[in-house]
C-alpha cells in the first residue's frame, strides 16, 4: 500500500525564524584580548596545523553573537565540562617564559566563571 505524500500547511501561529551563522574564531592577540558571554559548549577538533586534537570553546555573548576559540594548557585546566552553561570570562594575561608548553611560552588567562547556571532565554 503507497503512502500518501504530506503537505505543508502553513500553522496559524507561525515561528519566528532568523537565519543562524556559523561563529567567528576569537583569537587572543594581546593583553586587552579578552571575551565574555554563557559557554554554550566544547567540543574536540583537529587543528591542521599540528594534526593534534584540542578542545574548542563556543560562547555567546549578551548580544547574541557567537564565538569559538581553541585551547591552550592553561585554558584547558581551568575551563572543563562543569563550566558549560555558566557565564564565562576570559582575559589573556600575556605570555609566561618560564613555562614552556610544547616549546613555546606558556600563556596565561584570568578565567572567571558564574556561580550559577545561565537559564535558557528562549522556550522551544
Amino acid at each position: 500500500m503507497a503512502t500518501k505524500p504530506l503537505t505543508y500547511q502553513s500553522p496559524t501561529n507561525q515561528r519566528q525564524m532568523q537565519e543562524v551563522n556559523a561563529p567567528e574564531m576569537f583569537q587572543f592577540t594581546d593583553s586587552a584580548s579578552y571575551i565574555e558571554g554563557k559557554l554554550l559548549a566544547i567540543s574536540s577538533v583537529t587543528v591542521k596545523d599540528n594534526a593534534k586534537e584540542t578542545s574548542q570553546y563556543l560562547v555567546q555573548t549578551k548580544n547574541g553573537e557567537r564565538f569559538t576559540f581553541l585551547a591552550t594548557y592553561d585554558l584547558s585546566r581551568k575551563l572543563g565540562p562543569d563550566a558549560v552553561d555558566h557565564w564565562i570570562s576570559v582575559k589573556y594575561e600575556g605570555e609566561d617564559k618560564s613555562i614552556k608548553t610544547q616549546g613555546s611560552p606558556m600563556r596565561k588567562f584570568k578565567v572567571l566563571v558564574s556561580k550559577e547556571k545561565e537559564r535558557a532565554t528562549e522556550s522551544f
